[in-house]
């Protein structure tokens, strides 16, 4: 019984491997074969459901099988199913981590500025300044980290110059941000590449040579003028002469105090800057080391120690009565019409609206005298204090010295100006000779 058994079981078996066993392959509504954990849904989408590192089920989805195919109209269009099928295989293989990769842009910046320890409290605080007034409620704040693309980047920096006017310095700070930041997905494997990368070309080959434009001796001459001069803004004359005098920042002009302006050994010490940013929670005034934490001594030139000496006695007595107390701060040198501290965005418009008056009249007045206008290009204090830089280097200012009075960290900058009064001034003396030719 038992041999007979084996015998139909034996029979079974061979039955089996001559039998041909057809098993019909999937097909989807244009009778292509779809692959292994592939399915089209009665909507027309195609799906392929995969099983990720962390064990969990999931499923991606498309309009479109191959490349080829169009998307159906009134749809999104997107990546083909296998390109999408190839990029989870990719990730896998190189142990991308795709759930982290789900959290938004909000998140990654939050965790990155939690790990730095070397920032200076007032670059970390302009970073999270940076972050909650421009990216956190943003379309970029809210993306996925995986789904960012170089192009949502670009948008976001066209929107902060175009929408927002900000200067490419600005842009340049949210690069310093946004850069590192994506960068450590990278480096914990949550992304493959730094959409960040190359951002700031652009600005850097076009509008970045603007942010660095310095005035001319003329245009320098006819601010000065005017401002001295004009009923309305002549309050700014000793501040913009200052600046002009002495390359000071906004944030060291700001917190300029009259302890800092040493007349009998002739010069100014820079020892702190002052901040308009959020800290604490709240948008005010507070007193910071300087930007490279290094205390430097501005010698006073004789024209403008005078006119500081001048305003002093002219203000003093406002200066002290105000009790402004910024972290143990006082007898702050320029104060506005409230007797209190300016803010950058104030000086900014104050340029802005101070140029355009200034051209006004100078329009009318070239036209009276028959002459050309000399125009003053919408300028910012950063320009106030190039223009200082480059008057320095055009009349021969060793280059160290000019880069300890500027406080610039790294030589390379003050370089630039230098690099650039050079080539105005080989243009100018082959003007000089271009007729000598006989051409």
């Amino acid at each position: 019984m038992i041999l007979l058994g084996y015998a139909k079981y034996h029979s079974v078996l061979l039955i089996l491997k001559r039998t041909k066993v057809t098993i019909m392959a999937k097909k989807d509504n244009k009778g292509r074969n779809l692959k292994d954990n592939e399915d089209q849904m009665k909507d027309g989408r195609y799906r392929y459901r995969y099983t990720d590192s962390y064990g969990k089920r999931k499923a991606i989805y498309s309009w479109k099988l191959v490349s080829v195919d169009k998307t159906p109209a009134g749809k999104k269009d997107d990546l083909c199913l296998r390109a999408k099928i190839k990029q989870i295989e990719k990730d896998i293989n190189d142990e991308i981590d795709t759930y982290s990769s789900q959290s938004k842009v909000n998140d990654l910046i939050v965790m990155y500025l939690d790990t730095k320890v070397n920032l200076a409290n007032s670059t970390l605080n302009n970073y999270k300044n940076m972050y909650d007034v421009n990216i956190k409620k943003s379309t970029l704040g809210d993306m996925k980290i995986s789904s960012v693309k170089k192009s949502d980047i670009l948008k976001f920096y066209k929107h902060l110059y175009i929408d927002k006017k900000f200067a490419i310095g600005t842009i340049q700070l949210y690069q310093n941000l946004l850069f590192p930041a994506f960068q450590l997905a990278v480096d914990d494997s949550t992304i493959r590449l730094n959409p960040c990368k190359n951002c700031m070309k652009e600005y850097v080959r076009g509008s970045m040579n603007s942010s660095r434009i310095a005035l001319t001796k003329e245009q320098q001459k006819r601010l000065l003028s005017f401002v001295k001069n004009n009923n309305i803004y002549k309050r700014y004359y000793t501040m913009f002469a200052t600046v002009l005098c002495t390359g000071l920042r906004i944030s060291e002009a700001m917190g300029l105090t009259w302890n800092n302006i040493d007349f009998k050994n002739h010069y100014i010490t820079i020892d702190h800057q002052i901040l308009y940013r959020k800290k604490d929670g709240v948008i005010k005034h507070y007193a910071s080391a300087p930007k490279n934490k290094k205390t430097r001594h501005i010698p006073m030139q004789k024209d403008i120690e005078k006119l500081l000496q001048k305003y002093k006695n002219e203000t003093y007595f406002i200066s002290v009565s105000s009790n402004i107390n910024i972290d143990g701060y006082t007898n702050f040198v320029f104060l506005n019409r409230e007797e209190g501290l300016f803010t950058p965005n104030t000086l900014t418009r104050t340029c802005h609206a101070l140029r355009d008056a200034c051209n006004k009249e100078e329009t009318e007045i070239a036209e009276w005298e028959e002459r050309e206008p000399i125009l003053i290009p919408d300028f910012s204090f950063h320009v106030l204090r190039h223009t200082f830089c480059t008057r320095m280097a055009e009349n021969g200012m060793d280059v160290k010295v000019l880069q300890d009075i500027m406080g610039h960290s790294n030589i390379a900058v003050t370089m630039q100006v230098y690099n650039h009064v050079s080539d105005d001034r080989a243009i100018n003396e082959m003007n000089k000779i271009q007729n000598i030719i006989g051409l």
